[in-house]
């Protein structure tokens, strides 16, 4: 899906704000970009933002948290990005201590805005990260890093149960359609009835804030 499309449907919709956000390196089986290939993309999404009216174009990307905790591009790669979203792709077996420091330490990461479908489950296919997300969810509000409910129906990750135990917990929700075809903007859906499942507010979900107070907060996560 190009760009333009992307912008042009996140429009049609009604959003005052769309990302822009591939996959990093390490993703190579989703067309991970290299760090020069990011550095285009990020010219191209800017080029894009220029001409736009009525919506705010964000170059951002998809960042692979590292089977550490790191994450895939250093600090001078991640300073270009407007918005960073961490998650995990690879060795999605990890369980107990292991994968909660993962996780951990990718929401402490100080340019960290999302942590993305933070289990990596796949429904009926794959159970994802063993992690206590306990930790995980105190590191979210301590450094006001919003948790995903990834909305694509093969991923409603987190799940409600999930997203209940993370508004108790006092984090930030943020619902992400995973578009890779203008179709998947339908895919919104099950993320909100999800996030009222688990019973998020407006209040504490990004994507119903006003542009002023999105546009803080990821500004925030820059430095």
């Amino acid at each position: 899906m190009v760009i333009e499309e992307l912008v042009a449907r996140a429009k049609e919709r009604g959003f005052h704000t769309v990302a822009v956000t591939d996959h990093s390196k390490s993703s190579a089986f989703a067309g991970g970009l290299t760090v020069e290939r990011l550095e285009r993309h990020v010219d191209n999404v800017r080029r894009v933002a220029e001409s736009t009216t009525g919506v705010r174009v964000l170059a951002g990307s998809e960042v692979d948290i590292l089977p550490d905790g790191s994450l895939d591009y250093d600090d001078r790669t991640l300073a270009l990005l407007d918005i960073v979203v961490a998650s995990p792709h690879a060795q999605l077996g990890m369980e107990g201590e292991k994968a909660t420091t993962r996780l951990v330490r990718a929401v402490s990461h100080p340019r960290v805005a999302v942590l993305g479908h933070p289990t990596g489950r796949l429904i009926d296919r794959r159970v994802g990260l063993g992690a206590d997300l306990g930790p995980v969810f105190a590191a979210a509000r301590a450094n006001r890093v919003a948790l995903e409910i990834n909305a694509h129906w093969l991923r409603l990750d987190l799940r409600d149960v999930h997203v209940r135990a993370a508004v108790e917990a006092g984090c930030l929700i943020a619902i992400d359609c995973d578009v890779h075809a203008a179709g998947e903007f339908a895919n919104l859906r099950y993320g909100v009835a999800t996030a009222r499942r688990g019973w998020v507010t407006a209040a504490g979900c990004v994507n119903a804030w006003d542009a002023d107070k999105l546009w803080e907060w990821l500004r925030s996560k820059k430095g």
